[in-house]
């Protein structure tokens, strides 16, 4: 089962240079390896030869975008939305609707489900589809749930504590390979519920 700080930890090693493999929280082969041979090497970045699977630069043909914001989107589906299938089947139907929008991909480069569990979506040197005109340099985070919520909703109401946990844990991950400066909510581009609760006031309450 995918844990959340086995995903911390292979996103951290992917960020120093190592190659863990997908993070997908499952403390496997190619992570232990990664990770002894992080130890071994005193936790220093790993030789240049060594290129990490995901950059902190977002490619578009020959365009480079530097990653510089996180936005978190929610897939407003009801609480127990195909609950026995799995996150994996999950993002399959949300791929499903957004090829049916003519996409090429989903749009979303990762999913948080209601277990805490986080899948890779869109890989993250491609650009994403999470907000019209804003795009570029953007990492797109799904969280699965949020029907019928509004913008002004806390947290609590709409998802659990798990995913509060998870989501935290996948931002940290992520700003450990590039620098972070912005973590926004499709509410703040868009007059839209998604992802149902202000991103500021909830980073907050963990400060």
């Amino acid at each position: 089962m995918s844990k959340p700080h086995i995903i911390q930890i292979q996103n951290g090693l992917a960020g120093l240079g190592y190659q863990p493999g997908a993070a997908d929280g499952i403390a496997g082969p190619r992570t232990l390896a990664a990770a002894a041979a992080a130890l071994a090497n005193d936790l220093r970045p790993a030789a240049a030869a060594i290129k990490p699977e995901t950059t902190s630069i977002i490619y578009q043909g020959s365009a480079r975008y530097p990653v510089a914001e996180i936005a978190v989107h929610c897939s407003a589906t009801v609480p127990d939305w195909m609950r026995d299938a799995g996150l994996a089947a999950q993002k399959a139907e949300i791929r499903r609707w957004h090829l049916a929008n003519g996409w090429r991909a989903e749009g979303y480069h990762w999913f948080v489900g209601r277990e805490g569990d986080v899948l890779s979506g869109r890989a993250e040197t491609e650009i994403g589809a999470g907000i019209e005109g804003h795009n570029r340099g953007v990492i797109h985070i799904c969280l699965i749930g949020g029907h019928g919520s509004s913008e002004t909703d806390p947290f609590s109401r709409n998802f659990t504590q798990r995913q509060d946990a998870a989501l935290r844990q996948l931002i940290q991950g992520i700003g450990m390979r590039t620098r972070i400066t912005r973590i926004s909510g499709h509410n703040e581009y868009a007059a839209k519920s998604c992802p149902g609760f202000q991103v500021g006031a909830w980073l907050k309450e963990a400060a």
